[in-house]
């Protein structure tokens, strides 16, 4: 079965990761853009920051909003709803394919284009703002082994990246979930937290804090798990518990380690708990059964416009406004590069790796889920 055919049942998937995406963008090209006094790895120490007069722009008033309302911030939620999205999905596929060909596809899907990436925002980084990464830094970013070397990356959102391959082998591991086996894996991810606590350290901060962020993506598998019960009560649990849990462990990291920014504060966790709700019981109810094809074909962008968004929209900005001051224009440009380098890495390198992987994967399935075809295709 295909993707297409699936569109129509998932389409609240594609709604949610369509929201992400746009809430990330938004935050970064607002609130960075428009209020940080230095932008280092993308934009020149030479440059006047920041881009964009940040208090005298209304464009910038929702996130404003969100931080006075909800302590939180759009990018943080767009985040947060990726790591949900992740962990609904990511048990799907373990309950139809072998470990093996789950993580070769994981590895056509993400390797890939990753490489890609880093070397078109490397030579465009190059050329608008003169920086320069060193071949120890791609090699890093390529493998996601940055920070464990503590090398600079060639593009600073790779964090969330390392976070999610981290899952993808906890799920390769875990093998099909069941409930016992998230409450398992929930303790053992607040132990490492508390492990980091109490043995201060480089690496030891490093095991803390990407745990803390695989928390935040159980609350996804809760969500899974929590369709395969029989009462609303059970399912009600699932969540609820998956989501005081993630809650607690950062709390628990607040005050023994230090700020996770608000990634932290109940407003996140509350905000995008709710959004997942909402469209997965749109999705659910048929009231969402089907996307126009404009936000599909925007929801196959998302990872390639994830990747590119910050360092190419950024500098895109920057390059604008050495010619206007228009923030509108600046804003504009910089989607517009983002958006059309996407779809062109999406068309000449993503759809064909993952073709290509398919060749490595055996056709046997234990079985077929919606959920598990969509996750092959996202």
């Amino acid at each position: 079965m295909q993707k297409n055919a699936l569109s129509h049942s998932l389409a609240w998937l594609d709604m949610i990761r369509l929201i992400s995406i746009l809430l990330v963008i938004y935050g970064h090209f607002a609130s960075v853009g428009g209020f940080a006094p230095e932008i280092p790895g993308i934009i020149s120490p030479e440059v006047t920051l920041p881009l964009m007069n940040g208090p005298q722009i209304a464009f910038l008033n929702f996130d404003i909003f969100l931080i006075n309302t909800f302590s939180t911030q759009s990018a943080i939620i767009g985040v947060a709803l990726f790591f949900m999205v992740t962990g609904y999905l990511m048990p799907a596929m373990m309950d139809r394919y072998s470990r093996k060909n789950f993580l070769i596809n994981r590895f056509f899907r993400i390797f890939p284009l990753l490489i890609a990436s880093t070397l078109i925002v490397g030579a465009y980084l190059w050329l608008t703002q003169g920086i320069k990464y060193g071949f120890p830094s791609y090699l890093a970013s390529w493998t996601l082994t940055y920070s464990v070397l503590a090398l600079p990356p060639v593009m600073g959102v790779l964090w969330t990246l390392v976070v999610e391959v981290a899952f993808y082998l906890i799920a390769a591991l875990t093998g099909r979930f069941t409930a016992s086996k998230l409450i398992l894996l929930q303790a053992v991810l607040l132990a490492c937290v508390i492990v980091s606590a109490n043995y201060s350290g480089y690496y030891t901060g490093l095991l803390g804090k990407n745990s803390l962020f695989i928390l935040f993506i159980t609350i996804g598998v809760g969500f899974f798990l929590a369709k395969k019960e029989d009462t609303a009560i059970k399912r009600l649990s699932l969540i609820f518990n998956t989501t005081v849990i993630s809650y607690l462990g950062f709390q628990f990291y607040k005050q023994s380690i230090g700020s996770s920014g608000t990634y932290e504060n109940i407003g996140t966790h509350l905000l995008a708990v709710g959004i997942f709700s909402l469209f997965m019981l749109l999705g659910k109810s048929g009231a969402l059964s089907r996307t126009p094809k404009f936000v599909s074909w925007l929801a196959d962008l998302v990872y390639p416009m994830y990747l590119f968004h910050t360092a190419l929209g950024l500098a895109t900005m920057a390059l604008v406004r050495s010619y206007s001051n228009n923030y509108i224009l600046m804003l504009t440009a910089a989607l517009a590069v983002t958006t059309l380098t996407a779809w062109i890495t999406h068309i000449a390198i993503e759809k064909p790796m993952i073709v290509f992987g398919r060749r490595f994967t055996s056709s046997k399935a234990r079985g077929e889920t919606k959920e598990a075809v969509t996750a092959l295709a996202s």
